[in-house]
């Protein structure tokens, strides 16, 4: 878990224990994630603000389902400030279904006495909608065999070739890597149809399935300087290429048996080869592709969704320490040159630039052999 989205959602709901739901943590991370793709720009008194925020928005949308103590804000930024990034990052994350908002409309004191005193207002009902129950608030953060094998459609909302979304998922999950589908697909978007149209990039059209390969691997990249701080060395690129290219090969097979035989939305789809895959890597490494918030916001993701794990100290010791580190304190976490997220970003530029060397080493001195 990221040690700010603990520490803010800790300062909303001070009544609250220390053990966060899983729900309402991968609620946050993933309304993080999606600000930083969707604003990616805000002024600088607002960005101090934005894990707050976030985190203030999920136990809003959480709190009837989940059954949460009251929220009570103390954002870290003034209030007019603070109202004014709330409601804005509020209406442009999607919210499906979480919490209903209510639909009554006020009127004035003399308006409703004369609706009170007509007779046709007593046999109207207005209208109402129920109460989600937990598990509906919570299906659309689980998914289940038969949705990871939609049919492929003939069009696609964001641009893309109709084929990207379910080969994606197809590549992620046959790798274990399920829940990273998203983060792909949003760094797949930012490059192959920005702002929803379609690139006019020339290699991007030509490369489309390369692409999707490497965007993939940069992807696990960042992951593993994450959680492990290792860098990918030639060792490990390999197989991870040899794995990479065998699913993609699968995919248009697997893909079609799950329900797809129309041979049009398979516009743009070749086998990628290894050398085809190599060139596809050095390419990418020498653009600014991978400077987009989809690629920062990887840290976020990854602590978002590891497990939780409290020290075995009384439960007064963690919520004081808790208390000294609070979102609204000048303990920030901007001032923590060594906090996880500084360190993961060093390594993943250490990681970048040995894997420009090993490119380096291959094409000048290294022979080229297919797996």
């Amino acid at each position: 878990m990221s040690k700010q989205i603990e520490l803010a959602l800790l300062s909303l709901m001070p009544a609250h224990g220390p053990e966060l739901p899983t729900s309402l943590v991968e609620l946050t991370g993933s309304l993080l994630a999606q600000s930083r793709h969707r604003a990616s720009t805000l002024k600088a008194e607002e960005e101090v603000a934005r894990h707050y925020a976030c985190a203030n928005i999920a136990c809003d949308r959480l709190k009837i389902s989940l059954n949460l103590p009251p929220i009570e804000p103390r954002p870290p930024v003034p209030p007019r400030i603070y109202k004014r990034l709330y409601t804005h990052l509020d209406n442009i994350l999607p919210n499906s279904s979480t919490t209903p908002r209510s639909s009554r409309i006020r009127t004035p004191r003399s308006s409703r006495q004369d609706i009170a005193e007509s007779p046709a207002s007593s046999a109207r009902q207005l209208p109402s909608r129920c109460t989600p129950s937990k598990e509906t608030s919570l299906s659309q953060f689980r998914t289940s065999k038969a949705s990871q094998a939609t049919p492929i459609k003939a069009t696609t909302a964001l641009g893309l070739h109709a084929w990207i979304q379910p080969v994606v998922r197809y590549l992620c999950t046959e790798t274990g890597n399920r829940k990273l589908a998203p983060t792909v697909l949003a760094g797949i978007e930012s490059i192959v149809a920005p702002g929803g149209q379609r690139t006019e990039d020339v290699w991007v059209c030509k490369h489309i399935v390369e692409l999707v390969a490497t965007i993939y691997l940069f992807v696990m990249m960042r992951v593993r300087a994450v959680t492990s701080g290792g860098a990918i060395d030639r060792e490990s690129y390999v197989p991870m290429r040899k794995e990479i290219i065998s699913c993609l090969t699968r995919a248009r097979g697997d893909v079609i048996r799950n329900g797809s035989t129309n041979v049009d939305v398979w516009d743009g789809w070749k086998d990628v080869k290894t050398r085809e895959f190599d060139a596809a890597v050095a390419h990418i490494n020498g653009t600014d592709w991978l400077a987009g918030d989809w690629y920062k916001s990887i840290d976020d993701i990854v602590s978002s969704t590891r497990e939780v794990e409290y020290p075995d100290e009384p439960v007064e010791d963690l919520s004081g320490s808790a208390s000294a580190r609070r979102a609204d304190s000048m303990l920030q976490e901007k001032y923590d040159f060594l906090s996880d997220a500084r360190r993961a970003d060093y390594d993943s530029w250490k990681e970048k630039m040995l894997f420009k060397i090993c490119q380096a080493s291959m094409a000048s001195g290294f022979a080229q052999v297919d797996p």
